[in-house]
């Protein structure tokens, strides 16, 4: 032990100078009250581990300490958290927690001895089957033993958390062989060909949590408060089973948060992963916290030029093509088709994804997901939400969109053959397939299809009628929703909003299986110049801009006919910007004339691009993408497409 305090000490002496230059420099960006830094460490070992960034040498990791110690960072300990979200107590400025998974040897030999001597608090996960049982072969180091387990627990300054009993691994979970966490996803049987239910799912997650419960007392003679997702995976029913199980809070693992975690977030609190950097890097990314993310490049995908209905080969291979593509254009973010719609008609049958709703065209869209984010690139479904044609005729028939005009209601005319969104039948039932489809893909996050809207002879549905009567207080009758313009305004906002809740309902069914996603949806281009459009289309740029994480402008300039496409979207971000943040606007520009029938030229295409982002907007995206044709041309649109040239600019 003497031998080991004085290594400690000769390495804090080392860190003094990084202390003492560093001291004068910028402060973090205050996090507020509710707000924690919560930092997730592996191995720390007495020098690095080739090829593994997750290890840190004992030199790194005290320089860490020391900055932490130097610069006025408080750490916390998970009871702290825990009486804060219960507004017991109020966090410090500058909380942060020391997290250690797996329970490496050297958190008892190493680990331990230096956050004593700062008087850092510090929570240490384990897996309940590595200790009891023979651990995997490729860890970092040896785990330590129940006997240390026990010796550390009884120190005030550490906490032992669940890392789970035996679901840190992973599980095939497509028909293709894609695997993911266990708690993350449902398991596929390649024997049976199906997949796990949501009731075996729960039961699973049940049994382990209740056998490391029962470890955990037998072991160190107390239950687990807290579990430390494996690989960051968790969905709402793991945290309500972990709920029912004793769990008082959770963590993940997600990279692309900005850093901080919210109590406010009751039940999963984000991590950073610290990786072996040097310190430089490290204290970069500590004043980094908070900032913005890096701007979007989008594009948007058509599942249905991938999928080839005579060969699974073939469809695999045309994936591989397009997923090199968005590579070599170095995008971050896709928007992929989840839907079939072979004749373009908008009128959706089927879908890519198993589901309890509509037919499977081909159960393809979660390994397409898979396949695209091993590559670092967020994928949003692009999904539907009222232009849906079910098997059952007769729910359609009733429950079409009605549209009045000089006359009795009648069903809508309109392109998109669209389904009442005053149903809770509709609703409930769309929602289940949004659930399927998130409980099969680790998506990123969804894209609301352009059918969420209604005109303004639209929806006359007798449900959509009783619902706003209720709202009124009395009986209204069609003609006077025309006639009285008071009324007619009323209207024109009740729809709007219903719109906006019944999305909101569809994506609380993807929360259940994705509870971190992202949800977009698109809008109509003439809502940001012309808001009085609001009664064409029952939509409210300032109200989406509220409601969602990212607003998708269609700036289609060839679509509306602009005779000058740069000066129309010069004018359109003009208007998006007016007085607004741009934080969460996405213009998304047409690449094909569908008009005209012709893909725009590469040279309009990237004028139209910087001429929207000299306007200032900082998300960019376009529709569509034909790897067949190759077009658009990759080299040129790669030149603002590319993330590494946004990161540049900027």
């Amino acid at each position: 032990m003497a031998f080991l305090i004085k290594t400690i000490w000769g390495l804090l002496a080392l860190c003094f100078m990084i202390s003492a230059t560093a001291a004068g420099s910028a402060a973090a960006e205050d996090p507020g009250p509710g707000k924690v830094l919560i930092l997730c460490y592996h191995s720390i070992q007495p020098q690095a581990r080739s090829g593994d960034p997750y290890t840190l040498p004992q030199r790194r990791f005290v320089e860490q300490m020391e900055y932490l110690h130097a610069h006025g960072w408080q750490p916390v300990s998970l009871e702290t958290l825990l009486a804060a979200r219960e507004g017991k107590q109020r966090l410090p400025d500058k909380a942060v927690l020391l997290t250690f998974d797996d329970a490496y040897r050297s958190f008892h030999d190493f680990v331990v001895p230096v956050l004593r001597m700062y008087g850092f608090p510090s929570m240490l996960a384990v897996v309940g089957t590595w200790i009891e049982n023979d651990p995997p072969e490729d860890l970092a180091e040896a785990l330590m033993t129940w006997e240390q387990i026990r010796r550390v627990a009884a120190d005030p300054l550490v906490t032992i958390a669940s890392h789970t009993y035996d679901l840190h691994r992973s599980a095939q979970y497509t028909l293709q062989g894609n695997v993911g966490a266990v708690i993350g996803v449902r398991a596929y049987d390649p024997q049976s060909g199906t997949y796990e239910t949501e009731a075996r799912h729960r039961q699973k997650l049940h049994d382990d949590f209740k056998r490391q419960q029962d470890l955990f007392q037998r072991r160190i003679g107390r239950d687990p408060r807290a579990i430390v997702w494996p690989y960051g995976a968790f969905t709402a029913v793991s945290t309500a089973v972990a709920a029912e199980n004793g769990m008082q809070m959770g963590f993940s693992l997600d990279k692309k948060k900005s850093g901080w975690a919210h109590l406010s977030n009751s039940g999963t609190l984000n991590r950073v992963m610290v990786i072996n950097e040097p310190i430089d890097l490290f204290i970069y990314s500590l004043k980094q916290l908070g900032a913005d993310p890096a701007p979007m490049r989008a594009v948007q995908v058509d599942l249905d030029l991938i999928y080839d209905p005579q060969s699974a080969e073939a469809t695999d291979r045309n994936l591989g093509r397009v997923i090199d593509r968005l590579v070599a254009m170095k995008v971050n973010t896709v928007f992929l088709q989840a839907f079939a719609d072979p004749q373009g008609d908008g009128d959706i049958r089927s879908v890519y994804f198993q589901n309890r709703v509509l037919p499977v065209r081909a159960d393809i869209f979660g390994h397409a997901v898979h396949q695209i984010r091993i590559r670092g690139i967020d994928v949003y479904a692009w999904m539907p939400t009222l232009s849906l044609v079910f098997e059952d005729e007769a729910f359609n028939a009733r429950f079409r969109v009605r549209e009045h005009r000089n006359g009795q209601p009648k069903p809508s005319g309109s392109w998109y053959r669209r389904l009442t969104p005053f149903s809770q039948e509709v609703a409930q039932r769309v929602a289940m397939m949004f659930a399927d489809m998130a409980a099969g893909a680790q998506i990123d996050g969804v894209l609301f299809q352009d059918d969420a809207y209604l005109t303004d002879y639209e929806d006359y549905h007798p449900l959509a009628l009783e619902a706003f009567a209720a709202h009124m207080g009395r009986p209204i009758s069609p003609d006077r929703l025309t006639d009285d313009d008071a009324l007619s305004e009323q209207w024109m906002q009740f729809k709007t909003e219903r719109l906006l809740t019944y999305t909101e309902q569809l994506a609380g069914a993807v929360r259940q299986h994705r509870p971190e996603a992202f949800f977009a949806r698109n809008i109509y281009a003439r809502l940001l110049t012309e808001p009085w459009a609001e009664g064409w289309f029952a939509q409210n740029f300032d109200l989406f801009l509220d409601g969602y994480d990212y607003v998708v402008v269609m700036a289609y300039p060839q679509m509306e006919k602009a005779r000058r496409p740069i000066s129309w979207l010069q004018d359109l971000a003009a208007a998006a910007t007016r007085n607004r943040s741009v934080s969460k606007i996405v213009f998304k520009l047409q690449a094909y004339d569908w008009e005209r029938e012709r893909w725009l030229s590469d040279a309009l295409l990237l004028e139209e691009m910087r001429a929207v982002l000299a306007a200032g907007i900082r998300h960019l995206a376009y529709y569509p993408d034909n790897l067949w044709e190759e077009k658009p041309h990759l080299p040129t649109v790669s030149l603002e497409m590319s993330t590494r040239n946004t990161v540049e600019r900027e």
